[in-house]
């Protein structure tokens, strides 16, 4: 559980975390999941390119199955069970996963064109191309995590450093705490506090958030030290105490 610190100042990292670096981290790990996928999708779609064989499949049965996550949303997936002679003559037979317009576009005993791999027939793509179009896709996905990680990066970093730069080398003032103020966040189902205050020049600053209990020794007209940055003040509590 966050407490607020008076013991020693609290390092740069924690403070990142304390400022939205979570987030920099989630987007990361978003990232790295569609980037490596696209990186396998774009080396499958290479070798369709290079040794891909069409033929021509028969539907021999078509068939869907149905999961459940864990928030009670269900997922059809659509199956054609086709068989297929390859160039060389050895014939085929695979379950596959189409999609649901191709699923209901073709009957049992319809035929479709296929494209396999010389060098694994049981690998096919029923759209031709569907590989390449995957890795553009998850590259683009990627992408896209991929600057909300900058952005994120950038927004909690420089926070963090200021919020370290009023605690080594801001001007230190002593406030009243004007109110104990409920947020709209709640963390394990309970609502998440900050302290307010109003400075001499009449800003008016805030703490980081904090289970109420944390708080709870800061009542209004509790007078805190907070440290003045360039935009901003931060409550003593939030970033430790200056080392002397």
């Amino acid at each position: 559980m966050a407490q607020p610190s008076f013991d020693r100042p609290v390092p740069f990292w924690r403070l990142y975390l304390r400022f939205g670096g979570w987030f920099s981290i989630a987007f990361f790990v978003m990232m790295v999941a569609p980037t490596i996928g696209s990186h396998f999708a774009h080396g499958l779609a290479d070798r369709f390119e290079a040794e891909g064989r069409e033929t021509v499949a028969k539907v021999l049965d078509k068939y869907w199955t149905e999961s459940t996550d864990s928030d009670g949303d269900r997922t059809i997936t659509h199956w054609f069970t086709l068989a297929y002679r390859t160039n060389a003559g050895r014939d085929m037979q695979i379950d596959d996963i189409v999609s649901s317009s191709l699923y209901d576009a073709i009957d049992i005993g319809g035929r479709l064109p296929i494209l396999y791999l010389d060098s694994d027939p049981a690998r096919i793509e029923t759209s031709f191309g569907a590989n390449r179009t995957a890795g553009v896709v998850m590259q683009v996905i990627a992408l896209v995590f991929g600057a909300l990680t900058l952005g994120a990066l950038w927004f909690s970093g420089r926070r963090a450093v200021a919020a370290i730069r009023a605690r080594r080398y801001g001007r230190t003032e002593r406030v009243a705490v004007g109110e104990l103020y409920q947020t709209a966040v709640s963390v394990n189902g309970k609502r998440r506090y900050r302290l307010k205050w109003r400075e001499a020049n009449g800003r008016e600053g805030y703490s980081l958030m904090y289970p109420k209990d944390a708080l709870l020794p800061f009542p209004p007209g509790h007078r805190i030290t907070i440290y003045h940055g360039l935009k901003r003040a931060f409550w003593e509590g939030d970033v430790g105490p200056r080392k002397d």
